[in-house]
């Protein structure tokens, strides 16, 4: 009996190990990824283009795949492979694209093995007080810049559309700076990550808009 109680306690203590062990590499690896979303997260609280490089070498693979909010068509600007063109992209990023800000409070990740899934959302701010957006007056002055090119254009494009589209832009200008002059939009990230040689890295990232009613473009 008593054996047999010594045996028990052993079990015990085995099967509490491994658990206790099977938890901690579990809390390791979601502390691991979360670090390489903070790093994420800082580049574009700073936007320190000296850092740029060093930034991208440490949360990107050479192969990384990236898909911006304008992305229409693969190997383009928007939509690149590699370090180099992924470096130029979040360069612009950083340089003229907004303010935007992280939310990893409620960010979803999630791994299996070496391979990890992220999502989370962001807000892109842009006014003419941080140099990213533009005055009324200047907006519309250019979209009537570009309602006159247009119109001089020789093509296959009829008049009535010509007029249809001036009208659609116009009411957009028009309607959004209403609203005021500082435009933020909800903006979500998801990527994948792998872990190599220890260090958890981004495989690809992709930025997009939500949407409702029908889609902005359309072939």
């Amino acid at each position: 009996m008593k054996t047999k109680a010594i045996f028990n306690g052993l079990l015990a203590l085995t099967f509490v190990g491994f658990f206790t062990q099977a938890y901690s590499q579990e809390n390791k690896t979601l502390t691991n990824i979360t670090k390489v979303l903070e790093i994420f997260e800082q580049g574009y609280l700073e936007r320190d283009t000296a850092k740029l490089n060093e930034w991208c070498s440490t949360i990107l693979f050479d192969n990384v795949e990236i898909i911006g909010t304008y992305s229409m068509h693969i190997d383009t600007r928007e939509w690149c492979t590699g370090l180099e063109k992924a470096t130029e992209l979040f360069r612009n990023d950083w340089l003229n694209w907004g303010d935007l800000t992280i939310n990893l409070n409620n960010a979803h990740i999630n791994y299996d093995n070496d391979l990890a899934w992220v999502s989370f959302e962001a807000t892109l701010t842009k006014s003419p007080e941080n140099s990213n957006g533009r005055t009324i007056e200047e907006s519309a002055g250019n979209l009537l810049r570009s309602i006159n090119a247009n119109s001089e254009k020789e093509d296959s494009i009829s008049n009535k559309f010509k007029l249809l589209e001036t009208a659609y832009l116009a009411n957009l200008v028009l309607y959004q700076y209403e609203q005021g002059e500082e435009f933020v939009w909800p903006v979500r990230v998801s990527g994948v990550l792998q872990k190599k040689s220890g260090n958890w890295k981004f495989r690809q990232l992709h930025f997009s808009y939500p949407n409702q009613g029908f889609p902005n473009v359309r072939l």
